[in-house]
């Protein structure tokens, strides 16, 4: 947890939680993404850096609890959460959350929540979010909470909903609270060397950052604490940020010539085509072609497709890159046009709730299966474009078993006769393989300390 600023501490810091509160209402109100949304309002207000950090921090833990927050408040709450005006609930929420997780005072908590719903919604609320509150810190130590054995009981303790709670123990297990809590801790910076990583790694060292190699690729560094938008480095397309289960899946696909403890391939005139079918907004497009391969980039959005191309031209791969605006389920290329295809699928995305904590909130029981059978749609549309003797690469940053393992023995099942697995290198070394039961690679914050990305491979048998 981030500390409280010292004007928070002496009862104040209203002007925090204010910001706090407008990122709040931007992504329920919007249906926005957390991380966006932080970015532009702290840009827009006048807090100093502690406090900038501390209304970053109360918005996200704030959104990344909201189902265990609004089960305390309707302990206090005589009246539905649905007939609460949703401003003012969102002030319940900040002030729910510092109440039971923060460290200010229980008065500061309350009185600057009161602040804020009265300068934000009006003086007619100020006496209802006090109560409210008041009444939350009189009652939070006889709390009625479920037993953490059952799934409504380990969703409030880990703040996810109780359906996710019980796939994660269908895919996991006993690591199921693990894995949990692991996309409940704020993951660091993590950059992508686009040239050289030691000199990157020794760059930001000089400048002060507590920068060290990444575990599972060459072409990553860790940076901890960083604000990437304050990177040189980044700016001029030297890294980019990406998480290190996407580069795992990158080298999946990337030209066999590309040894595992290399960061890049020469720059010579490359043969190797790979299509990038669900590309945007270009991460993996950007690192498949600086290991060396002409990619062929796709995203059925315009302005996503704008996305790669811009990636492009910033890291400067635009030469071996050609974005086009098209449909994955129905692409336009001649079978057998490429050596490599890499469908990264549309998924749930529990993978990578460490950084859209809001996601969990947003997800229904039944987009798992729904989504499942896209990707499946969107595996059997590539399959024509591998050339014989090439390699299909399934991706998708969650770990829900119907969009994995499902989709995975599911495509098996269907093109066996044309496909066998290929799982000699989907990581680098030996750091992970297929387990019995499941053809792919399952990543994991808890193990891997990545987002939990989740990957298959196969090659297409000669004709």
């Amino acid at each position: 947890m981030t500390a409280e600023p010292a004007a928070a501490r002496g009862g104040e810091g209203v002007a925090a939680r204010i910001a706090a509160w407008r990122i709040l209402r931007r992504v329920d109100a919007d249906a926005a993404w957390s991380g966006p949304v932080v970015d532009t309002e702290l840009r827009r207000s006048r807090l100093d850096e502690r406090d900038r950090a501390f209304a970053a921090n109360l918005a996200y833990s704030t959104l990344r609890w909201q189902g265990t927050l609004d089960w305390a408040l309707t302990t206090v709450v005589t009246r539905p959460l649905e007939r609460v005006e949703p401003a003012v609930l969102d002030v319940l929420r900040l002030g729910a959350w510092q109440l039971l997780y923060g460290d200010s005072p229980d008065r500061a908590a309350v009185d600057t929540a009161v602040s804020v719903a009265r300068e934000q919604v009006g003086d007619h609320v100020a006496g209802f979010v006090n109560g409210v509150l008041r009444a939350l810190a009189r009652s939070r130590e006889r709390l009625p909470w479920p037993s953490e054995h059952d799934d409504a009981g380990l969703a409030l303790r880990s703040g996810y909903p109780a359906w996710v709670v019980a796939s994660a123990r269908e895919r996991f297990g006993e690591r199921a609270r693990a894995v949990l809590e692991a996309g409940n801790v704020p993951p660091g910076l993590v950059l992508r060397a686009t040239g050289d990583p030691a000199g990157l790694l020794a760059e930001l060292r000089r400048a002060g950052f507590d920068a060290t190699p990444g575990r599972l690729v060459p072409e990553a560094v860790n940076v901890p604490h960083a604000d990437p938008g304050a990177l040189a480095c980044v700016a001029e397309g030297r890294a980019v940020v990406q998480d290190e289960a996407s580069m795992v899946v990158a080298r999946a696909a990337a030209p066999p010539t590309v040894a595992p403890g290399t960061a890049s391939a020469p720059m010579a005139e490359p043969s190797w085509r790979v299509l990038d079918a669900c590309a945007a907004p270009g991460g993996k497009t950007t690192h498949l072609a600086q290991l060396g391969a002409t990619v062929a980039a796709a995203d059925v959005r315009p302005n996503r497709a704008g996305f790669v191309r811009d990636a492009a031209a910033r890291t400067g791969m635009a030469a071996r890159v050609g974005v086009a605006v098209a449909d994955a389920a129905r692409p336009p290329w001649r079978a057998e046009a490429f050596d490599a295809v890499l469908v990264d699928a549309p998924c749930t995305g529990f993978g990578v709730v460490r950084r859209r904590p809001e996601l969990r909130w947003r997800r229904t029981p039944g987009d798992a299966e729904r989504l499942a059978g896209l990707q499946l749609r969107l595996l059997e549309a590539a399959a024509p474009l591998v050339r014989p003797g090439g390699v299909l690469v399934y991706s998708a940053c969650t770990w829900t078993v119907a969009e994995t393992v499902g989709v995975a023995t599911g495509f098996t099942a269907l093109y066996g006769d044309r496909f066998t697995l290929d799982a000699a290198t989907l990581t680098p070394a030996a750091h992970r393989r297929p387990s019995a039961g499941d053809p792919g690679v399952q990543l994991s914050p808890d193990v891997d300390g990545s987002d939990g990305m989740y990957l298959c491979r196969w090659r297409a048998e000669p004709s």
